[in-house]
C-alpha cells in the first residue's frame, strides 16, 4: 500500500489536442461511458493503491473538475487522515505557461511540506486500471531512481500520436524517450506515470526551471535519462490515450462491447464516481436499442444502437441514432437522424435534421444548443 507517496494528477500534456471540441472543460472533466469522467480513473487507481494525500493540478477550465471531484469523498478519501488539494497555475487557456513544470513550481510549497518519502505522478488521459502498490514494490526492488509505467501497443500509426516512446537498454533500463510520430506499428509506450522519491521530483521542477520557462516534466526527463536509473514497468491490460476528439469517441464505441470493458473494468479494483440518484433509464412502447449503454435517467422512445446514451437524455420517437455519444440532458425530438457524432450537454434537437460525421471525424454540437 501507498501510504508513504503523495499522489498528484497532473494536467493534460501538450499532445493532448481537442480544438473547440468540448473546450469549456478541461479533459479532465470529460464525460465517460455516459457515468465516469476520465479523472476518476486516475484518482480510483491512487486511492486503490493506498495513497491518502492527493494533489490535483487543475486546466484553466476548472469549474466542471472542482464540481465533479469536490471534497474526494467518492473516491475513497478520509477526510480525517486524507488530504485532497485541487491546485491550478495559469488560469488563461491561451498562456504560453501552461504546462506542468509552471503548476508544480507556483504549488511547490505544498510538495515540498508533504511528510510523504515519495511522490506517484500521472495524467488523466490514459485510461487504465492499476495496482501501483505492485510498480512501488518492483521500484524499490531494482533501485530505481524513477519507473515509468508503460504500455506495449500494436497500434502505435494510429493512436498516441505525440506521446512519449521508450528506448531500453539492459533489464528494463530507460536510455532514451522518443516521441511518436505514428511511423512504426508496435512501441513501448510511456503512460506518464512516474514513481519517484519527492526529493527526485522536487530536483527536477528546479533542474526544468533552470533550462527553459515552457519544459515540461516530459522534458526534463528526456534531458536527464542517463543522470538518473529509470527503469520500466509494463502495464498489461487495456490502455486508451484520450488526446484526440477521434480516441475519446472511438473508446467509447470500443468499451460498448461487454469483452473489451472487462479488460478495464475489474470486479476487485473499483472505478469511483461521483454517484447520481436518477431514476431508471424509461423505454417507450416502440423503443429499439441494440447493443448500447444506457444510463439512469434516461427516456428512450426511438431507435438506438451502438452508442453511448447518458444520464437525463430524452429520445422521442422516430428518432434514429447510430454509433453515437448523447451527453446528459440531451433532448433529441422526432425527425432527427444522427450517425457518428457527439451531442454535448443539454442541446436540444427540435427539428428534423441529419448529423453524420465519421468514425475519424465524428461530428459535434456543442452544449446548450437549440437545433
Amino acid at each position: 500500500m501507498l501510504r508513504n507517496t503523495l499522489g498528484i494528477v497532473n494536467i493534460e500534456g501538450n499532445n493532448v489536442h481537442f480544438g473547440d471540441v468540448m473546450k469549456h472543460r478541461g479533459v479532465q472533466a470529460f464525460g465517460f461511458l455516459g457515468r465516469y469522467r476520465l479523472i476518476d480513473f486516475a484518482l480510483s487507481n491512487m486511492s486503490n493503491s493506498g495513497i491518502t494525500e492527493f494533489q490535483v493540478y487543475m486546466p484553466a477550465e476548472m469549474r466542471s473538475t472542482i464540481q465533479h471531484v469536490g471534497t474526494g469523498k467518492h473516491y475513497n478519501i478520509n477526510s480525517k487522515r486524507g488530504t485532497l488539494r485541487l491546485l491550478n497555475s495559469a488560469t488563461d487557456p491561451n498562456s504560453v505557461y501552461r504546462h506542468d513544470i509552471n503548476a508544480f513550481t507556483e504549488n511547490i510549497h505544498y510538495i515540498e511540506n508533504s511528510t510523504k518519502d515519495y511522490v506517484l505522478v500521472a495524467p488523466s488521459y490514459f485510461i487504465y486500471s492499476q495496482d501501483f502498490s505492485k510498480v512501488m514494490d518492483d521500484h524499490i526492488a531494482t533501485d530505481a531512481d524513477i519507473t515509468v509505467l508503460y504500455k506495449n501497443v500494436s497500434d502505435a500509426k494510429e493512436n498516441f500520436i505525440g506521446c512519449q516512446t521508450l528506448k531500453f537498454g539492459e533489464d528494463r533500463r530507460v536510455v532514451a524517450f522518443e516521441e511518436n510520430h505514428g511511423k512504426y506499428k508496435n512501441r513501448p509506450v510511456s503512460l506518464e506515470a512516474y514513481i519517484m522519491k519527492r526529493t527526485t521530483f522536487i530536483d527536477l521542477i528546479k533542474r526544468a526551471n533552470k533550462v527553459s520557462s515552457l519544459y515540461w516534466l516530459k522534458d526534463i526527463l528526456r534531458d536527464t535519462v542517463d543522470q538518473y536509473k529509470i527503469m520500466g514497468y509494463a502495464h498489461r491490460d487495456y490502455v486508451a490515450c484520450i488526446n484526440t476528439t477521434a480516441s475519446y469517441f472511438n473508446t467509447q464505441i470500443e468499451l460498448i462491447d461487454q469483452d473489451t470493458r472487462k479488460l478495464l473494468f475489474k470486479h476487485d479494483w473499483p472505478i469511483h464516481t461521483q454517484t447520481s440518484d436518477s431514476s431508471p433509464c424509461l423505454y417507450g412502447p416502440l423503443a429499439e436499442v441494440k447493443r448500447s449503454l444506457i444510463s439512469n435517467g434516461a427516456n428512450i422512445n426511438g431507435q438506438v444502437e451502438n452508442s453511448v446514451i447518458d444520464r437525463d437524455v430524452i429520445i422521442e420517437e422516430g428518432v434514429v441514432i447510430k454509433n453515437s455519444l448523447i451527453l446528459n440532458g440531451v433532448t433529441i425530438k422526432s425527425g432527427a437522424n444522427i450517425e457518428n457524432a457527439i451531442i454535448d450537454k443539454a442541446t436540444k434537437i427540435i427539428h428534423p435534421i441529419d448529423i453524420k460525421g465519421s468514425e475519424t471525424s465524428p461530428s459535434y454540437l456543442k452544449p446548450h444548443q437549440i437545433i
